[in-house]
C-alpha cells in the first residue's frame, strides 16, 4: 500500500517539476542585417527584447548612419540615412526554443535577415507587402 501511495505521489509531482525546468527563461543573442532604408522586427510570442548581459555588448553599425532607432520590449524599428547595409546584434529573453517574429523591410528590392546560433530567416520577398512572418529556432533540444 505504501509503495502504491509513493508511486501515485511521484507520478503527480514529477510532471510539474519537469514543466518548471522547461519554463526557465534564457537570453539569446541574435544578429540582424538589412540593406533597406527602414526595417522592423516584431516579436509575436511571449519573448521580449532585453539589454545585453554583463559579459556582452549590443552594437549597431550603419554604412551612412541612422536617422532613427527605436526599441521596445516587443519591437525594434530602425531607419537608415540611405539604403546601405545596417548590422546589429540584439538580445531576446524567452522561455521557448523557437521565436515567432515578423520581419519588415522598406522596399521590395531590399532584404532583411535575422540569425540565431541555430538558424537564419531571411525576408527577400519581391511583393508589395514587405512584411513576412518567421519562426526562428533559438535552441535545439
Amino acid at each position: 500500500m505504501r509503495y502504491l501511495l509513493a508511486c501515485m505521489l511521484l507520478s503527480a509531482f514529477l510532471p510539474a517539476m519537469a514543466a518548471d525546468e522547461e519554463s526557465v527563461e534564457r537570453i539569446y543573442e541574435l544578429e540582424f542585417e538589412t540593406d533597406s532604408s527602414w526595417a522592423s522586427i516584431e516579436i509575436r510570442d511571449d519573448a521580449v527584447f532585453v539589454n545585453a548581459p554583463a559579459d556582452s555588448a549590443m552594437s549597431i553599425t550603419a554604412k551612412d548612419g541612422l536617422r532613427a532607432y527605436n526599441i521596445s520590449p516587443k519591437k525594434i524599428y530602425l531607419r537608415a540615412k540611405s539604403r546601405g547595409v545596417v548590422n546589429m546584434n540584439l538580445f531576446v529573453r524567452s522561455k521557448n526554443n523557437v521565436l515567432g517574429l515578423t520581419l519588415c523591410k522598406g522596399s521590395r528590392n531590399s532584404y532583411s535577415w535575422i540569425k540565431s546560433d541555430e538558424s537564419r530567416q531571411k525576408n527577400d520577398l519581391k511583393e508589395p507587402d514587405h512584411c513576412e512572418q518567421h519562426a526562428l529556432v533559438l535552441n535545439l533540444f
